[in-house]
């Protein structure tokens, strides 16, 4: 895919700035925010026809880390302030206060998770379209008839399925992307839940998001989009 390329793209330009992207986690935010405004420059001067599928989907991977470090930080920080008012107005054991951190927390994250799903249901059903387009082949298309096969690879989980039975995904990236069309789901038609994220058992739970699109990102592309410190 990245060999056939025609002239530089997202990432020679990204290397041409001194950062590789989110191929090594960023460690501090001013890093995250000047991986984010060359992104945007880099869209704002080049025309739309110009940038490729793969190009786009790396920055709204980019979008989408950005989005759950931020929540992350502002789940923390509001938690610990409404634990702290808590402990000094009431006397109250440290489990109690807990508790209300977490409930506050969630109550000042709910939109921004609910913007994250959306975000991640949106790629994840790209890249599984464009994956699964990679290897079905005219012999499955005519078996199974062209337009009945159209139908059934346009829905989300039809796609999670074939994907698993091709032995693309295993079982747990098939069950963390169900997760995703569920709680992008509830978070939608749900008003409740974007105020108390029930369908999370932690805010940690968003990372799930971006492991799957990595991985399908690298099974498309041939190239991770992103890559954990830990993993080098």
């Amino acid at each position: 895919m990245f060999d056939e390329r025609e002239g530089p793209d997202i990432f020679d330009y990204l290397n041409e700035h001194g950062l590789e992207g989110l191929e090594t986690e960023p460690t501090h935010d001013s890093s995250v925010r000047e991986l984010e405004d060359l992104l945007t420059t880099y869209v704002i001067h080049r025309e739309e026809d110009e940038i490729e599928d793969y190009e786009y989907r790396y920055i709204t991977t980019v979008r989408i880390y950005t989005l759950i470090k931020d929540c992350g930080e502002m789940y923390q920080k509001q938690g610990e302030q409404a634990r702290d008012a808590f402990l000094e107005d009431v006397e109250e054991n440290p489990e109690a206060a807990h508790e209300m951190a977490d409930r506050i927390g969630r109550y000042t994250v709910g939109n921004t998770v609910m913007v994250i799903y959306t975000l991640g249901y949106e790629l994840v059903k790209d890249l599984m379209g464009d994956l699964l387009l990679e290897i079905l082949d005219e012999d499955v298309a005519t078996e199974t008839g062209e337009q009945q096969l159209q139908n059934q690879i346009g829905k989300y989980q039809t796609r999670a399925q074939l994907l698993h039975h091709f032995d693309l995904i295993d079982s747990s990236y098939l069950s963390d992307i169900t997760q995703i069309r569920e709680n992008r789901r509830e978070l939608v038609h749900d008003v409740e839940r974007r105020f108390d994220l029930q369908m999370l058992d932690s805010i940690n739970d968003l990372w799930n998001i971006i492991h799957v699109v990595n991985h399908l990102y690298e099974e498309l592309y041939g190239r991770p989009a992103y890559k954990f410190l830990s993993e080098e």
